[in-house]
């Protein structure tokens, strides 16, 4: 499966992959595209953006 991403998306999910959550500051548009595709998930106790399986599953699939 592949699932097109915006170069500002790729770049965040691959910092999510480094750092486990989201960096300060991540574009309120970036972050909808990755959870509105299931790649990434919101914390609800801390509102960070977290990657999925699925995410890392992309990650390991496309990204280069």
């Amino acid at each position: 499966m592949y699932t097109h991403l915006s170069p500002s998306a790729a770049q965040t999910l691959k910092s999510l992959d480094r750092i486990s959550e989201s960096p300060e500051g991540v574009p309120r548009s970036i972050a909808e595209e990755l959870l509105s595709l299931g790649l990434a998930y919101q914390s609800r106790t801390s509102c960070v953006i977290k990657m999925t399986a699925a995410g890392r599953l992309w990650l390991n699939q496309n990204a280069k």
